[in-house]
Order: C-alpha cells, then sequence, then structure tokens
C-alpha cells in the first residue's frame, strides 16, 4: 500500500505530507478529466490508512500544483516514494496518457530529478502492485 511504502521512514508521515501525497494523487488521477473509480479507491485507502483527518473535500479541492509536492517534500525518500506512487497511481487504470506523462515529468522537474533518475523510478512505479486485492 502507499501508507506502508511510506512509513518506512520511522518518524512516519506528517499531516502535510499526508495532505501533499493526497492532493498531488488526485492532481495526477484527474489530469485527463475524471478520475479513475481504482485511483479515487487507492486515495482514500491511503487516507485511511494514515488515520488522515482531510477531508475529501480538501483533497480534491483542485488547486494544486507541483511546487507544493517539492516544497513540503522535502527528503528525497519521500520525493521517491511520491514519484513512485505517481507512476503506480496512473497506471492502475491501464493506461499511461501523454498528459499523465507530462504531469508526473513536472513533478520529476521541481524536485530536481534528471531524465535517468526519472527513467528508473518510472521502471520501478511500473512494477508497484497499488491495488489492494
Amino acid at each position: 500500500s502507499i501508507a506502508a511504502m511510506a512509513e518506512n521512514n520511522e518518524a512516519g508521515l506528517r499531516p502535510e505530507e499526508i495532505e501533499v501525497f493526497a492532493r498531488g494523487l488526485w492532481y495526477l488521477a484527474t489530469i485527463d478529466g475524471e478520475a479513475d473509480a481504482r485511483e479515487e479507491a487507492l486515495i482514500k485507502e491511503f487516507l485511511e490508512e494514515t488515520s488522515s483527518e482531510l477531508s475529501w473535500t480538501e483533497v480534491t479541492r483542485g488547486d494544486f500544483a507541483p511546487i507544493e509536492a517539492a516544497n513540503l517534500l522535502e527528503t528525497t525518500f519521500l520525493r521517491r516514494i511520491f514519484m513512485k506512487v505517481a507512476v503506480a497511481l496512473v497506471h492502475a487504470d491501464g493506461v499511461y496518457t501523454d498528459n499523465e506523462r507530462k504531469a508526473i515529468g513536472e513533478f520529476a522537474d521541481v524536485f530536481g530529478m534528471n531524465n535517468a533518475e526519472f527513467g528508473a523510478i518510472e521502471q520501478e512505479g511500473k512494477r508497484v502492485e497499488l491495488a489492494s486485492e
């Protein structure tokens, strides 16, 4: 699960990090219009697992910009987890559109990742199974 990947750091996720994960993933899920039901379920599951008090209205309010993620996710570890989850999320519906790739590229840019790092994370992300079977 997303939470399990991100909780690998002892401290767990701070509320503002949970918020940026959820809102950033929603931003990606809706980049092509409506979010896929699986994408929505994954984000809701993440909020549940992290016992977040964030309301769905806050997650989906739609004023997110990738730079927010760069400002709030300060460690390379969290940035890499976000990127991996982002790639896995947009692959969840079986389609990886140009818009999705471009949006994930924006995150890579604001995180200061070069093409090689981005490429490696993309490969790792494609192998991540987010769906709770």
